[in-house]
């Protein structure tokens, strides 16, 4: 904007400069021609009366009379004299305008100034311009005031003067107004185009003249055309962002000098803040050499798993955590190990019964006998754990939940009781019933229940040593029952207890307890089904406590 009411300034400026020179030149100009032109007339006129004067001496001669009538005639409009001279050089007549002259002229010098015959001789003298031609009756002299000239020549040139600056002040105005005619509408386009340039969307609503009509329409299309691309940057790039922001991997990217030009919320949750050292790593990496192997961050019990990538103008890396996966494939390794384990072992067992009886080495019948009641056992540990596995991968295929009814808890609890205190005398172990008397009834699944309690109550019996005690437990809370299997076995450390119901997961991994690793697992599916929430609590050598909720009809007519 300033730089455009400086140029119509300096415009203006020059238009007027020019102007004045063209008025000055203007007036110089027709002064000169002006002064030429009278200058001329009166050397016309001057010729003229020398010619008239020689008509005169041809016609009347040496006739003074006559030619003093003829010198001074009634009207002279020209203001030319005549002085007629005999070829002696003899005034034979004068106008009486001549007069003057006479008495400051000297005849004699003028007659021998004037050349041979048909040769004007004209000189300015006093004023006066003087013209004298010899003829052959003898010598006409005619003069002319130039101050007549002199004053007409000043009066054109003031006229020419006053209007040279009339067309001069005409002109200006008319520059003017055209100037602002044209500056007006450019002033405007070049207002909207600043503010075009700041982001706004701008269309020009002032009519504009007929020749920048089609600039002021095609300015409005393109103004169109860039709001309706900036809105879609604007929209790509909140998209961007959102679908970034909504990313469980962090994204980091930086320019070609090192500065980030992007980065979501988890890429900083994982890195452990902008201030932490691993942040700084990631950073130096993007700046170092972007196009290098992936690399994994050991951070606490977290693995991160960073990916780089150059990009055309910078660098980019992915972070994601991976902890989950590295416990997935330990766990699968575990889980190979485990059955490879659990099948070689009876497997082993079974190929050294079966050889032994085959090759007759077993001789007498209670010795067979015997052996066939090992392979027997080997036979149904395998069975279990084909069972095992055949009923996990059975929950997990169909997260369908189970059909419930009422169920009378008291008899289930006792009969649970009943079947397994043989194996808990067998170990050592005093299992305890720890019921309340009265208990309602619960709205669940019989037979799902009891497998639940029947693998707490397994594992406890397992790994709690000779003389301990395996305790059964239901009690109200609220309108709910919790029903609970503690023991008193050498308990789990936290990282146990966040694996409990991992597949194949053991407390023991040396197997100092026979199982298959799949129990908890089974009791956790079949608890989602059942809407039910495990609780453990367990601490190394105190012991561990499995628990949750039950719900009675009570619970569900007031939900």
């Amino acid at each position: 904007m300033r730089k455009l009411k400086r140029f119509t300034k300096t415009m203006t400026i020059t238009l007027g400069v020019c102007l004045l020179l063209f008025a000055v030149t203007l007036y110089a100009v027709s002064s000169g021609l002006a002064r030429a032109a009278l200058q001329r007339l009166a050397e016309n006129e001057a010729s003229q009366g020398v010619q008239d004067g020689l008509r005169l001496l041809e016609q009347y001669g040496k006739d003074s009379g006559a030619l003093e009538k003829a010198v001074n005639p009634e009207l002279n409009p020209s203001e030319v004299f005549l002085v007629l001279l005999d070829t002696e050089g003899n005034v034979l007549a004068a106008a009486e305008r001549a007069e003057p002259y006479l008495e400051q002229t000297d005849i004699a010098a003028l007659i021998a100034a004037v050349p041979k015959a048909n040769d004007t001789y004209m000189r300015a003298q006093n004023g006066m311009l003087i013209a004298a031609e010899r003829g052959e009756s003898g010598i006409a002299v005619a003069g002319k005031s130039l101050r007549a000239s002199m004053r007409a020549a000043v009066g054109f040139r003031s006229l020419l003067l006053q209007y040279a600056l009339l067309a001069a002040a005409v002109l200006a105005v008319a520059l003017l107004l055209l100037t602002v005619r044209i500056v007006r509408p450019v002033d405007t386009l070049v207002n909207a185009a600043e503010r075009l340039s700041e982001g706004e969307t701008v269309e020009i609503s002032e009519k504009l003249p007929v020749e920048l009509r089609p600039l002021g329409r095609a300015f409005n299309q393109s103004s169109q055309r860039l709001a309706r691309s900036m809105g879609e940057l604007t929209r790509e790039r909140d998209t961007l962002s959102q679908v970034l922001e909504g990313l469980d991997e962090g994204v980091l990217a930086v320019d070609r000098s090192g500065d980030v030009l992007r980065e979501n919320q988890a890429a900083v949750r994982l890195l452990g803040g902008r201030g932490s050292k691993e942040y700084g790593d990631v950073l130096e990496c993007l700046r170092g050499t972007p196009d290098r192997e992936p690399m994994q961050i050991q951070m606490d019990e977290r693995t991160l798993l960073v990916l780089f990538r150059p990009l055309a103008d910078g660098a980019l890396a992915v972070m994601r955590d991976v902890t989950e996966a590295e416990r997935l494939e330990r766990t699968r390794r575990d889980y190979v190990a485990n059955v490879s384990h659990e099948l070689r072992t009876p497997l082993s067992s079974m190929r050294g019964l079966t050889e032994a009886l085959r090759d007759g080495l077993v001789e007498k019948e209670e010795e067979r006998q015997r052996y066939y009641g090992m392979l027997l056992n080997e036979v149904l540990r395998l069975s279990r754990l084909v069972n095992d596995l055949l009923e996990l991968s059975s929950l997990q295929a169909n997260p369908a939940a189970f059909e419930t009814e009422e169920v009378a808890l008291t008899e289930i609890l006792y009969e649970l009781h009943g079947r397994m205190q043989p194996l808990a005398k067998k170990k050592g172990l005093n299992l305890v019933l720890d019921a309340e008397e009265d208990l309602p009834m619960v709205i669940t699944s019989e037979d799902r229940l009891q497998q639940i309690l029947t693998i707490f109550l397994d594992n406890a019996v397992k790994f709690t040593p000779e003389g301990g005690t395996v305790t059964l437990a239901a009690v109200r809370e609220g309108r709910h029952v919790r029903l609970s299997v503690r023991d008193t076995g050498a308990g789990m450390d936290a990282y146990t207890v966040r694996h409990a119901f991992d597949r194949f997961h053991q407390a023991d991994p040396s197997h100092g307890a026979a199982g298959s690793g799949l129990g908890l697992a089974i009791a956790r599916e079949i608890a989602q089904r059942l809407n039910l929430h495990i609780l453990v609590h367990s601490e190394v050598g105190c012991g561990s406590d499995f628990s949750f909720l039950l719900r009675t009809p009570e619970s569900v007519q007031s939900a």
